[in-house]
């Protein structure tokens, strides 16, 4: 150990002796959580953990498309509780991937843990053992002084399948191999790079023209890097860029084009010394500076040029759905919000829902649209829609590209403490084609431990929730240069779209899929909802999935009824 090394050692052992205790991110008693809520709280089966492993054939109610082939795979926590003790957020817990395969004999599901570091150290000793982004290791100030290094993954935010393997993603670290057909953990990989050359985040992109497979990771330090690292459709190595931040932020998604990416560098500050000294969790030492507004970081995908720093108003950007290049400049569709004390405030509801209670939702999610001119460095923010919104997809086939409609789903937090928007939705001067049939109207039952239950829904109903985004370009082919057919019909009369409930199952964060052996990402896109299900004297949560591209691009989700959030059958207004 150097001199300089010495004395910060020295240094932090003193102060963690005088803070000794002092630690304010430590797990939650598990007694404060009923699991599945009640009549008046079903949203909390949301943060109830599932420790069941499954496979087994669903029983489907219905009718199968039959041009609807292959595997979907999903990814979320699932695990928040061991040892009397419970996780202090609903984004925080052991990754559980799920695959609902679609044959000639109907749905098989299973669900398998990423059996990662932490997973099998943790699994193995009863209790948590590790300190992870929102949550502090058991033990006080002593156990979690310098805890960059211990925050290992939990590979339970994004899954992707890749030339044959299947890849669970945490925030800024390695992700996880899968067996795509056992769903079995291989181990973690580097893709064959060094340790020390990049980082990945979860949100990955494929350009369906090109092939390639672009990732960004952050790299915190004095200094801190966005590391930007892109595969070809071989999966060799296409290029790997290393760039300084100009500001040290939390991010969790970005925008790709055919010729730039787009880091969405929002107002969120990290507060290092409480987190480094071990007194709070990263999740609780950030902190939201609007006075700061928002800047957007334009990169060249293939060049070598100087980054472009565009300033614009203050905005949190959790997700996007897309952006393309479009008259010299760039326009970008995502979710944002004015203020996101959802997730940084004095009582979050990401955190409040741990321990049965609503929390602070003030501000919702709302679609936005920037055109960005990194040359004049201006941008125009405008709001396409004021709902709810959160985990916009689009045709992944149109990634990169002008797309015309997207899907999200309608976040209820259950009129925590602010508004809430559920039901149809439509933005305006879509094309009338964006109505939409297809989607299940009927509740279903399932036992926790019996089989999960598929019901496809009849053609000519109304979608519940629906949000379609329309672009300035002309609607360009569904099918793009090196984009394989659509494996389901786009024209002719309304196809029908089917719904997956899992027994019991999982909060997912992403969507892939896999048909007639071609790998797909998102495609169908998913669509949540918060369902409860009375049965066996306990509240369940269900998810569902019904989004599919049908005739004319239309677009189609649904929250279920009987979710406990209002909604409107009939077509959108």
């Amino acid at each position: 150990m150097d001199r300089r090394n010495f004395f910060k050692t020295a240094g932090l052992a003193g102060i963690a002796l005088g803070l000794a205790g002092c630690a304010r991110s430590l797990p939650f008693g598990r007694d404060v959580f009923p699991d599945f809520g009640d009549d008046a709280r079903p949203y909390l089966g949301l943060a109830t953990s599932l420790r069941e492993e499954h496979d087994y054939g669903a029983r489907v109610e219905g009718t199968i498309p039959a041009g609807l082939r292959g595997t979907l795979y999903r990814n979320g926590p699932a695990l928040f509780d061991r040892g009397g003790m419970r996780k202090r957020t609903l984004l925080d817990g052991d990754g559980m991937v799920q695959a609902f395969r679609f044959g000639d004999g109907g749905v098989r599901y299973a669900n398998r843990f990423v059996r990662t570091r932490k997973f099998v150290e943790e699994e193995a000793a009863g209790r948590f053992l590790h300190p992870t982004w929102s949550t502090q290791a058991p033990g006080g100030i002593w156990a979690n002084v310098w805890p960059t290094e211990r925050l290992l993954s939990q590979a339970g935010i994004t899954v992707f399948p890749w030339r044959g393997r299947l890849y669970a993603f945490d925030e800024s670290s390695f992700p996880y191999e899968l067996d795509p057909d056992t769903l079995e953990t291989v181990g973690e990989t580097t893709f064959g790079l060094p340790r020390d050359l990049t980082i990945y985040s979860a949100h990955g992109k494929f350009d369906p023209v090109t092939g390639e497979w672009l990732h960004f990771g952050i790299r915190y330090g004095p200094r801190t890097f966005v590391h930007l690292t892109s595969f070809n459709a071989d999966g060799t190595l296409r290029r790997h860029r290393a760039l300084e931040l100009p500001r040290t932020i939390y991010m969790h998604d970005w925008f790709v084009t055919e010729r730039h990416v787009v880091f969405h560098l929002h107002p969120v500050e990290i507060a290092y010394w409480p987190f480094l000294l071990g007194i709070r969790s990263m999740a609780e030492s950030l902190r939201w500076r609007p006075e700061q507004g928002t800047i957007l970081m334009v990169v060249e995908r293939d060049g070598e040029a100087p980054p472009r720093l565009v300033e614009t108003e203050a905005c949190y950007l959790w997700h996007t759905f897309n952006a393309w290049e479009e008259r010299g400049g760039i326009t970008a569709d995502f979710v944002g919000y004015r203020n996101p004390d959802h997730f940084i405030s004095n009582d979050p509801v990401i955190t409040a829902v741990m321990l049965g209670r609503r929390g602070t939702y003030s501000y919702p999610g709302e679609v936005m649209r920037y055109r960005i001119e990194p040359t004049r460095g201006t941008v125009a923010r405008e709001v396409l829609h004021q709902g709810s919104c959160e985990w916009p997809r689009i045709d992944e086939r149109l990634r990169c590209r002008p797309h015309r409609t997207g899907t999200c789903s309608a976040a209820c937090p259950a009129n925590s403490s602010g508004p809430s928007s559920w039901g149809s939705t439509r933005l305006p001067a879509a094309p009338a084609s964006t109505a939409s049939a297809g989607a299940s109207t009927a509740p279903s039952r399932s036992s926790r431990r019996g089989p999960a239950l598929l019901r496809a829904a009849p053609a000519g109903s109304w979608s519940r929730s629906m949000t379609a985004i329309p672009a300035p370009a002309p609607w360009p082919s569904l099918t793009p240069t090196g984009s394989p057919t659509a494996p389901w019909p786009l024209s002719g009369s309304p196809i029908t779209s089917p719904s997956v409930t899992t027994a019991g199952g999982n909060r997912l964060h992403s969507t892939t899929c896999r048909f007639n052996g071609r790998e797909r990402t998102a495609a169908p896109a998913p669509a949540r909802s918060l369902r409860h299900v009375r049965g066996k004297r306990e509240w369940r949560r269900e998810t569902a999935s019904a989004a599919w591209q049908g005739p004319a691009g239309l677009c189609r989700a649904w929250p279920p009824p009987g979710s406990g959030c209002p909604g409107r059958a009939g077509p959108p207004p």
